[in-house]
């Protein structure tokens, strides 16, 4: 259970709801499929949750490698 999470006892998990109205649930892209997730500083690009938390260090190098014009770091 997540820390926006809750369990109200009857074995429901039930999103808290934050000051705004929002449940917390994200940015609000669309990424349809399981496994995948909005990528971080791409609007509205989908990708692997599974490939990014695996290794978020790489997934950054790589976005800042692309914004600089520069090749990819060396593993």
């Amino acid at each position: 259970m997540s820390s926006r999470e809750s369990n109200t006892g009857s074995g429901k998990n039930e999103a808290k709801v934050g000051g705004d109205g929002s449940t917390g649930k994200g940015s609000g892209t669309s990424c349809s499929g399981a496994g995948m997730m909005a990528a971080p500083g791409q609007a509205g690009e989908c990708i692997s949750r599974e490939a990014f938390e695996s290794n978020p260090k790489a997934y950054f190098a790589d976005l800042h490698a692309k914004e600089k014009g520069s090749p990819k770091p060396k593993k």
